[in-house]
């Protein structure tokens, strides 16, 4: 009877202590993962063809930018003031109707102007620079616009480039340029945006591509846009969506992405 009774508790204490044991499946207080922190930013990318020529252009470019609710703007082809034409300057007047910080590289004169590649944030810039990309003799010439700015979680880099859309080698040539921009300045993975002259299945993107992330490929209808925008090959940053959009008063068609990045 003495022995029933020591295996009796023996057992009782057995089961309170299995009772009382945490399972796998509990989760100790304090000892889950952070979360990641994330956050999101809009950008647009569009070719304004030298369209905006004076004050009203850029009035009503920038209400249609606006409309976009795009946080980040690459436009390509913009016009800035001379000393031949000293009157009016795109560049300067969209800065101040977007209420945005910019940056801009020259690439070529056009009718008297400077033209070239912007880029507009209503995020703090940090740096800028200007980058000339390889072109052929009597080919027009390209530049990228480069500029870091301060997204919120961290500071990020962005690109607005207008590529040859008549030649592949020169296509080529400059995504190469790009590509080596990029490695350079490692601390800071470059968004790229752009007009790259050809869709986003072609033979210069493809090159884009061993480096980096297409947002094109998002949708279906921006799948064959030659604005493109390319993300970082790095895990922090995803695109949530793709859209083609349409300004048109300069029958210019731009690509719009919402982007997740992960801190």
């Amino acid at each position: 009877m003495k022995n029933i009774f020591i295996l009796f508790s023996a057992a009782i204490v057995a089961l309170f202590a299995f009772s009382c044991a945490p399972s796998e499946k509990t989760t100790v207080a304090g000892t889950e993962p952070p979360k990641a922190i994330s956050s999101q930013f809009k950008m647009l990318s569009i070719n304004t063809q030298h369209g905006l020529k004076d004050k009203t252009d850029v009035k009503r470019f920038s209400d249609w930018v606006k409309s976009t609710g795009a946080e980040l703007v690459a436009v390509q082809q913009i016009i800035r003031a001379t000393e031949s034409k000293p009157d009016f300057d795109a560049y300067k007047e969209l800065l101040k109707r977007l209420d945005m910080r910019g940056t801009f590289a020259k690439a070529r004169y056009f009718q008297g102007w400077d033209s070239g590649n912007a880029l507009f944030c209503m995020y703090p810039l940090l740096q800028s620079n200007a980058y000339i990309l390889p072109t052929g003799k009597g080919r027009t010439r390209r530049s990228l616009s480069f500029g870091v700015f301060e997204m919120g979680l961290k500071p990020m880099a962005f690109a607005s480039t207008d590529l040859d859309g008549d030649d592949l080698s020169e296509r080529v040539k400059q995504v190469y340029e790009i590509l080596a921009i990029q490695k350079s300045i490692e601390e800071y993975p470059i968004v790229v945006a752009g007009n790259f002259g050809e869709s986003s299945n072609g033979k210069a993107p493809a090159k884009m591509l061993e480096r980096y992330l297409c947002a094109n490929s998002a949708a279906d209808q921006t799948t064959g846009m030659e604005q493109h925008v390319y993300l970082p090959v790095n895990g922090k940053m995803k695109v949530l969506s793709s859209e083609r959009v349409q300004y048109k008063s300069l029958n210019a068609t731009g690509i719009l992405v919402t982007v997740e990045v992960t801190q």
